[in-house]
C-alpha cells in the first residue's frame, strides 16, 4: 500500500516497521464541548485504515487519545461551575457514544492524559537534561526550539517563515527566548488542577502529552501519526520535536485528513454553519453520512451539503434495495467471492486510501449483481453477493438486515395481485400511495423490489 506521508510530501510505500503489524496513533479530541464533523472525519479516517489494513492480514494497533487537562478545558468547567473531572467525562462520553453511531469501532487502547502525567515529566526531564528545554521561574518549562535543527520540516517551512505565519497559533509570552518556543510544563495557578514535579506544582502543555501516550503504548519507531491537518502545525511539528530532541525515535510515517465546508464554506461559528455530528447524526442518519465522508478522499477538501447527502441517502437505498432483492430471491451470500472485482476494491484502497474508488467498484459490482438476477445467473449473483458484502464490511457499511415492514409488504402483495388480475387502475393506485410515502418500486423479473428515498 502506498500512502501520502506529509513529511516525506509524497506516496510512499507502507511498510510495517515490524513484519505483520501496524501501529498508529490518531490524535483525538480535546473533550470540552461536543464533537463536530471535522473530529467524525478524522476519527472515520484511520477507522477505515485500520479496517483496510486488517482484512489484508495485518494486525493494526490503534490507539486514539483523550485530551482531559488544557485551557479551554478548565475555562469550560470553571464558566459551568462543575470539575474539569465531571465536564471531561461528560464529553467523553459523548464523543464515544457518537462516533459509533457513526460505525467508528473503538480503538485498541483510548488513553486520557491525566493517566500519564508521569510519563511526561520524564520526557521533560530528558529534554532539560540535554539543554534542549529551560525554566522560567513562575511560568513553567519551555521547549527550546534553536536546540532542535530540524524544527519545521514536518509542515516542509522554515522556522522563520513559522514565525511569521504562527500568529493566534504560538503563545506568546515575552519571558521566552524565542516565541517559536512552547511550553511542556505550566505552572500552577490557585484552583486549576495541578501536579507535582522538579519544577513547582503544575500542568502538562499540549504537546507532551501526546508524545507521552504514543511512546508510552506503542514504542519507539511506531508507523503511523495522524490527525486532521489542523494539527500538523503546531501541534505535530512540536511533538516531533519533543520527542526526538529527548532522543526518541518517534513516528515513521505522518498522516493528515483534511478537513470540510459545509454548504460551500468553511466550517465555522463565525459563519454559522458549525455542524456537530450529533446534528448530522440526526438529519442524515450514521449510514449515510458515513458513505457521504468516504465519497470523498481523506486529503481532499469535503462538501457536506443538501445535494452531497442526498446522494449519499441515496446510495444507502441503492445498497439496502440490493440486499432485500437478494433476500426476496432467496439468494445465499456465503460463497466465494469474485477476485477480478476484489482486485479492483485493492488497487484502489492501496492507492493512498482510495475510499472514492473503492466506493464506485462496490456500486459497479451492485449494478452487476442485479443485471445477473435479471437474466436469472444465480451462480453470478451469488458471487458477486458475497463480493459486495465483503467489501462493504471493509468500508463499515456492512448492510441493515431485510427490512420487515408487514404494511409496505402487504400493499405491495396487493399490487401483485391486481397486475395480476390485470386491474391495473388499483395497482396504479397503490403505486402511488407508496411513492407518497416515499417508497419507490422497481419491478424486477423475480419481483417488486422498494426502496426509500425521502
Amino acid at each position: 500500500m502506498r500512502i501520502y506521508d506529509t513529511m516525506a510530501g509524497d506516496l510512499v510505500e507502507l511498510v510495517p516497521g515490524e513484519p505483520g503489524k501496524i501501529s498508529i496513533y490518531a490524535c483525538g479530541p480535546t473533550v470540552y464541548d461536543v464533537p463536530h464533523l471535522g473530529h467524525a472525519r478524522t476519527a472515520l479516517t484511520y477507522d477505515v485504515l485500520r479496517r483496510y489494513l486488517r482484512w489484508r492480514g495485518l494486525e493494526v494497533t490503534l490507539v486514539s487519545n483523550i485530551t482531559d487537562i488544557e485551557d479551554k478545558i478548565i475555562a469550560r468547567a470553571a464558566e459551568r461551575g462543575i470539575s474539569e473531572v465531571e465536564l471531561t467525562s461528560h464529553y467523553t462520553d459523548v464523543y464515544i457514544e457518537q462516533l459509533r453511531g457513526l460505525g467508528v469501532e473503538d480503538p485498541d487502547h483510548r488513553p486520557r492524559a491525566t493517566e500519564y502525567v508521569d510519563e511526561m515529566l520524564a520526557v521533560i526531564t530528558e529534554l532539560v537534561d540535554r539543554g534542549a528545554a529551560y525554566a522560567i521561574d513562575g511560568n513553567g518549562v519551555y521547549f527550546d526550539v534553536s536546540a532542535f535543527a530540524g524544527y519545521g520540516a514536518l509542515t516542509h517551512r522554515h522556522a522563520d517563515d513559522l514565525r511569521e505565519s504562527g500568529q493566534g497559533r504560538i503563545e506568546t509570552d515575552e519571558r521566552k527566548d524565542d516565541p517559536l518556543d512552547f511550553a511542556l510544563w505550566k505552572t500552577g495557578k490557585p484552583g486549576e488542577p495541578s501536579w507535582e514535579s522538579a519544577w513547582g506544582p503544575g500542568r502538562p502543555g499540549w504537546h507532551i502529552e501526546c508524545v507521552a501516550m504514543a511512546l508510552g503504548l506503542l514504542g519507539e519507531g511506531f508507523d503511523i501519526h495522524g490527525g486532521g491537518t489542523d494539527l500538523a502545525f503546531p501541534h505535530h511539528e512540536n511533538e516531533r520535536a519533543e520527542a526526538e530532541a529527548a532522543g526518541h525515535r518517534f513516528a515513521r510515517h505522518w498522516v493528515h485528513s483534511a478537513m470540510l465546508n459545509v454548504n460551500g464554506e468553511k466550517m465555522a461559528k463565525s459563519v454559522g454553519n458549525f455542524t456537530t455530528l450529533g446534528d448530522a447524526l440526526g438529519e442524515y442518519g450514521g449510514r449515510p453520512l458515513r458513505l457521504g465522508m468516504l465519497q470523498a478522499h481523506y486529503r481532499s477538501l469535503m462538501e457536506l451539503s443538501d445535494d452531497t447527502m442526498a446522494g449519499a441517502i441515496g446510495g444507502i437505498e441503492r445498497i439496502d434495495a440490493f440486499f432485500r432483492r437478494l433476500q426476496a430471491a432467496a439468494v445465499p451470500r456465503s460463497g466465494g467471492v469474485d477476485n477480478e472485482v476484489v482486485a479492483r476494491f485493492v488497487r484502489a484502497m492501496d492507492t493512498d486510501l482510495g475510499t472514492p474508488d473503492a466506493v464506485a467498484v462496490i456500486f459497479d459490482t451492485i449494478g452487476a449483481a442485479n443485471a445477473a438476477l435479471d437474466r436469472g445467473h444465480a451462480d453470478q449473483a451469488e458471487r458477486l453477493a458475497a463480493t459486495i458484502t465483503e467489501l462493504l464490511a471493509v468500508l463499515g457499511l456492512e448492510p441493515l438486515a431485510a427490512e420487515a415492514d408487514a404494511e409496505i409488504d402487504a400493499l405491495l402483495g396487493a399490487r401483485q395481485a391486481a397486475r395480476a388480475a390485470r386491474d391495473f387502475a388499483t395497482a396504479d393506485r397503490i403505486r402511488d400511495e407508496l411513492q407518497a410515502q416515499g417508497i419507490e418500486i422497481e419491478d424486477a423479473p423475480t419481483g417488486a423490489i422498494w426502496r426509500r428515498v425521502r
